[in-house]
């Protein structure tokens, strides 16, 4: 009878998690979900088949407006760009995703805001250390994008691996704390005007017991103000400094700066690679950025002024973008009923929309030029004034990514002097093919090159 019970319990529970949250209640297209993996199995996702390109085909079968199932997590995807305009626009309505939040803060559950920050003044090895437990720390957050929030937790509990990787990433945050805990007063007021991390390391509360004494009520408020914090436009900024003056806790401090390592390590790179990819396949580009390059005669020196002065170089950087964008979208979740203005559809408070980057880039009803080839020289001509959400590898709106100058910045630095001293060839078709890896970010994942290096 027991049996008999245990049986008729786990069957019914079964039958209302399939009704939840693998069934389809919208008439907004969809492949019908499966049970436990959603459409991760029907559109590839477990065999390798990257995101960009599945949602591109499902763009093609379904229309603008379609649902995908990530396991449980049901998404809203929209392509139209009046739509995707709307939702950039309305922030009251269309709010950071309820997703983001429950899986970032499975890792980082003190984080505030993700950003990036250098280390200087180690050697070689050490890096190398933290380069590795960056990549293991990436590595072991993947599987809790396709997880349950709660087999996440789990998960993450028992990863000896994430573990591991976080001591190590924590060990040289410390440094970094210490290193800006020790500078002048006269010093702090000067970074702060430059540097979050800065910012953040003082507003660490000198006394740590005033944290452990919070009542519960003060707590859940700050958890409550989570959301709020992670707003970026100017005025929010000056409410997020004013918020540090109260102080932090180590651990957050600890989570934000954990955050901003790996939030601004692979999607730079990621970007990087692609540049050396392209490049290959384009010499008659890289000839271009060379000649650029060459016309003040002084392949030494890179000032802000003359960075500046490299447009084309700032045209192939755009294309690389918007060619291989560094993510796959952005999510927003509904903070109230709404209908987006182009496609009429109606959508529900608590709703996950996501804003697929590859597709408004690749979509040759918002370019002149066909957006299926590698063409810099778009945004000195026909597609120089297209429309703004057609190329968005950072984001738009009001949570666009807070790091996107700095990391435009490095990218044309980098790319400038890789330029100035090297020039890279296509190894082959084997060996060079390109194609989509994805992890937090996207990655080539056939890149080989020959590198002639200048004398």
């Amino acid at each position: 009878m027991i049996l008999v019970l245990i049986f008729i319990a786990v069957t019914l529970s079964m039958l209302y998690l399939k009704w939840k949250y693998f069934t389809t209640h919208s008439p907004i297209p969809s492949l019908s979900p499966q049970f436990l993996f959603g459409n991760l199995l029907q559109s590839g996702v477990l065999n390798g088949v990257s995101p960009p390109h599945i949602l591109a085909a499902f763009k093609k079968r379904f229309g603008d407006v379609f649902q995908f199932w990530v396991g449980p997590s049901r998404f809203i995807i929209v392509n139209n760009i009046v739509d995707v305009e709307h939702i950039f626009t309305h922030r009251h309505i269309y709010d950071q995703g309820d997703i983001f939040i429950e899986k970032f803060s499975v890792s980082y559950p003190n984080s505030l805001i993700s950003t990036k920050e250098t280390l200087d003044g180690e050697d070689i090895s050490k890096k190398n250390e933290l380069l590795r437990a960056l990549r293991d720390m990436i590595s072991s957050i993947m599987p809790i994008i396709y997880l349950p929030t709660i087999v996440a937790k789990i998960y993450v509990t028992l990863s000896l691996r994430q573990r591991r990787a976080r001591k190590v990433i924590e060990r040289y945050i410390d440094k970094m704390i210490q290193h800006e805990l020790a500078a002048s007063s006269e010093s702090v007021v000067q970074r702060k005007r430059t540097s979050l991390i800065a910012s953040l390391v003082d507003a660490l509360q000198n006394n740590q017991k005033l944290e452990s004494i919070k009542s519960e009520e003060e707590k859940k408020g700050k958890m409550q103000n989570k959301r709020i914090r992670l707003k970026f436009t100017d005025h929010e900024l000056s409410c997020f400094f004013s918020y540090l003056s109260i102080g932090l806790s180590r651990d957050e401090v600890l989570d934000e700066m954990v955050a901003f390592l790996v939030a601004g390590f692979e999607s730079t790179s990621s970007t990087l690679a692609w540049f050396i990819h392209l490049m290959s396949k384009h010499p008659q580009v890289q000839q271009k950025i060379k000649t650029e390059l060459m016309n003040d005669n002084n392949l030494q020196r890179l000032s802000l002024d003359r960075l500046d002065s490299l447009i084309y170089l700032d045209c192939v950087i755009n294309e690389v973008f918007r060619f291989c964008p560094p993510t796959t979208g952005t999510i927003r979740t509904l903070t109230i009923d709404d209908r987006l203005p182009s496609s009429d559809v109606q959508l529900f408070k608590g709703e996950s929309v996501l804003i697929p980057f590859h597709n408004l880039a690749h979509d040759a009803r918002y370019w002149s030029i066909d957006p299926e080839i590698f063409y810099p020289e778009r945004f000195l001509g026909e597609d120089k004034n297209h429309h703004p959400y057609a190329l968005i590898p950072f984001g738009g709106g009001h949570r666009q990514c807070i790091g996107q100058e700095l990391a435009r910045f490095e990218l044309k630095v980098i790319a400038a002097r890789l330029m100035q001293y090297v020039t890279f060839g296509d190894g082959g078709i084997q060996v060079n093919a390109g194609g989509h890896s994805v992890g937090l970010a996207v990655i080539p994942k056939h890149v080989g090159v020959t590198i002639d290096v200048t004398e």
